[in-house]
């Protein structure tokens, strides 16, 4: 119940003055999603990943990146946009959509030997480092051509009002982390006790707690019509878990991959990337009935990870 206060209350302050926060940067809402944000919501992953690299907890680590990435795009965008229909800025599509599907293709590339290792964690490191440099430079250069040099620089210029915003986005982050830990900690707790195994935990149990930030920060981001923020959130979310979390943890510990993820998990984290991209890019924006579909694609997937690592 606390974790649940602490996650809505920080997604709350997060949609509040994510929008402030760009204004002040002179960037759009979409690349505070896209970079702070996301790699703020992906702090669940990355220490649940680090600890289990040191752990030697190499199915955990894979079944979390690959089942927070699935939830993301299937049940969180698509409860999102049955709240709201979700348009999608034409610059995410032009510019960070193909990020994720170099993400997802790329990490299915290197698993393909059934190893991590890390040297290929090394190369996801220096793509994680690329993708926040080409998101915010991008996003710069096309706000400059929107709105003008003169009313960035106007905008910039109050430092005590930025760095209030600043101190409510950063309160609202660490809200949305700890309510996810604590959901994660009673979730490891409950699945130990039904003595499942760590890829059933990783892709079901640990996926949801560490992709609520990303759910709550969507959906409200939908019921307040900042879509951008919202999409823009799971994209870079997506992209920097496989990025970086994958990255640094076979930096610290080469992963093992299961033979079976490469005919089942990984196919399916590919389909529902393109078709997450494909709906989006037919009108730019996904409807009400696009979503419901997402969430059943998700239901359905989750009936079977049950089944089969349960």
């Amino acid at each position: 119940m606390i974790g649940g206060w602490a996650l809505y209350k920080g997604a709350d302050l997060i949609v509040d003055h994510a929008s402030h926060l760009a204004a002040k940067l002179g960037v759009s809402t979409a690349v505070v999603g896209l970079t702070g944000v996301a790699l703020a919501g992906v702090l669940p992953e990355f220490s649940i990943g680090i600890t289990s690299a040191l752990a030697n907890a190499n199915d955990l680590i894979i079944g979390n990146a690959l089942g927070s990435s699935v939830l993301k795009l299937a049940l969180v965008l698509g409860l999102a946009a049955l709240i709201y229909p979700l348009a999608i800025q034409t610059s995410i599509l032009r510019h960070e959509i193909p990020w994720l599907l170099l993400a997802t293709v790329f990490v299915f590339f290197l698993a393909w030997d059934l190893t991590i290792s890390r040297n290929d964690g090394l190369m996801l490191i220096i793509l994680a480092v690329g993708f926040e440099w080409y998101c915010i430079r991008t996003a710069r250069r096309d706000l400059l051509l929107e709105v003008g040099q003169r009313q960035v620089v106007l905008n910039r210029r109050r430092p005590l009002e930025r760095g209030r915003v600043w101190l409510k986005i950063a309160l609202g982050l660490l809200l949305i982390i700890l309510g996810a830990k604590l959901f994660v900690d009673s979730s490891l707790s409950l699945a130990h006790y039904w003595g499942v195994s760590q890829l059933f935990v990783g892709m079901l149990v640990i996926a949801l707690g560490t992709s609520l930030p990303e759910l709550v920060v969507t959906i409200m981001a939908a019921v307040r019509h900042q879509a951008a923020l919202g999409i823009g959130n799971i994209i870079g979310s997506n992209v920097m878990n496989i990025f970086l979390v994958v990255g640094a943890t076979a930096l610290i510990n080469p992963l093992r991959v299961h033979p079976d993820l490469l005919i089942f998990d990984f196919p399916m984290l590919i389909f529902f990337t393109l078709l997450a991209s494909l709906m989006f890019k037919s009108h730019h924006r996904l409807t009400r009935l696009e979503g419901a579909f997402l969430v059943l694609g998700y239901v359905v997937y989750f009936v079977y990870s049950v089944k089969f690592w349960g």
